[in-house]
Parts: structure tokens; C-alpha cells; sequence
């Protein structure tokens, strides 16, 4: 019985090491860079390079990573690079399923600001509940939940 018991537990601890290991996040497809807004390193590997911010930092990845905090809970926000010869914004408004609220004219382009449902964290603007924004600038489209955080 002490046998079935201890294989058990090992079977158990073997599952719950693989789901961790196998926990990951991808760059989407078409997207050439993930950007994740966080307090500490949410990401444990493949991270290109960290912008240090006063609050927070921009810790950038170009492929598939695995997950070290779980919950993302210091996670501020993420956005999506996505080069502008290889995707449209109608396109991407798709993809999410975005009720587009605003708009701005750049110097460079145009942003857009949103909703998708069945996001966790959002803004209030204009008492509008805001979870996506995307930016269309001369090279590339850029995808942020809630908001982009890093210069556009």
C-alpha cells in the first residue's frame, strides 16, 4: 500500500513538473516582438534585451518563452510588434475582436483605442472602459493591453 501511495505522489509531482515546464507564451503569429510591461521579470528565458523605466520595465522577446510568474501579477500590460508590410489594422481589429472607441491622429500614423471582451486589465478614458490600443506608425503596428507603455 506504501508502494501505490509513493508512485502516486511521484506520478502527481512528475505531471505538476511538466505542466509548469510546458507553460508558455508565444509571440503570436506575424508579430515579431512580445513587449511585457512588468515590475520584476515575469519571463524566465529568451528575453533580447530590458528598457529600465522609473516604475516599471519593457522586457522584450522575439519567440516563444516560458512563464516564471504564473499569475503575471506584477505584469502591467503587453504589446505586440507586428511589421506594417505584414499586416493591416482592419486585419488586427479582427483578430482581437476590438469595439474601437477613439482614435488620434500622429505625426506618423494613427493610434486607436479600445475594448475586447474577456480581458482582465483595463483604463477608464473619456469614461470608457479601454483594454486595447494600437498604433499604426510608419513602420510597424503596434498591439498594447491595456495600453502601450513604451515609446510608439
Amino acid at each position: 500500500m506504501k508502494s501505490i501511495a509513493v508512485y502516486i505522489l511521484g506520478i502527481t509531482f512528475l505531471s505538476l513538473l511538466i505542466l509548469g515546464i510546458s507553460c508558455q507564451v508565444k509571440v503570436p503569429d506575424g508579430a515579431v516582438e512580445m513587449q511585457v510591461y512588468a515590475r520584476s521579470l515575469p519571463i524566465a528565458d529568451n528575453c533580447e534585451y530590458v528598457d529600465e523605466m522609473c516604475n516599471f520595465n519593457i522586457y522584450h522577446y522575439n519567440e516563444t518563452v516560458g512563464i516564471k510568474d504564473e499569475r503575471l501579477d506584477n505584469t502591467l500590460g503587453v504589446a505586440y510588434i507586428y511589421p506594417k508590410e505584414s499586416a493591416e489594422v482592419d486585419d488586427l481589429i479582427d483578430k482581437f475582436s476590438a469595439k474601437i472607441y477613439y482614435s488620434q491622429d500622429l505625426e506618423d500614423g494613427i493610434t486607436y483605442y479600445g475594448y475586447c471582451k474577456n480581458l482582465g486589465k483595463s483604463v477608464e478614458i473619456d469614461g470608457k472602459e479601454i483594454n486595447i490600443q494600437i498604433v499604426s506608425n510608419k513602420d510597424n503596428i503596434i498591439v498594447g493591453f491595456p495600453l502601450i507603455m513604451g515609446s510608439y
